[in-house]
């Protein structure tokens, strides 16, 4: 039996080793794969150029919400000013009635 084991195994080591053989590579294998090549890196710029002008849009779109929210601020913070002015000038107003009452009242009584 190990008679025939060895020849099998002699056999199929010739026949792997005189089957095997190197790459090839023909003209119309380097075109294609150039072409290939050539289109993948056409994708791959085209991609790059599509991200970064979505990467800049939205570097503005940011800026222009900064600015946006700077001008919104400002305006509240005037708003903010002019309707405490306005709380003071009444204040000052209730005030100088309720003097001129009070006054207006000690006349009356004193009469």
């Amino acid at each position: 039996m190990s008679m025939i084991r060895t020849a099998f195994a002699a056999s199929a080591r010739s026949a792997v080793a005189s089957s095997s053989r190197g790459f090839h590579s023909s003209p119309v294998s380097l075109k294609v794969t150039e072409k290939v090549a050539e289109v993948a890196d056409k994708v791959n710029k085209k991609v790059g150029q599509s991200l970064a002008s979505a990467i800049e849009k939205g570097e503005q779109a940011t800026e222009k919400t900064k600015e946006t929210l700077g001008a919104v601020k400002e305006k509240a913070s005037e708003a903010s000013t002019v309707a405490g002015q306005k709380a003071n000038q009444t204040a000052a107003g209730v005030r100088e009635g309720a003097r001129d009452f009070k006054a207006d009242v000690e006349k009356e009584a004193r009469k």
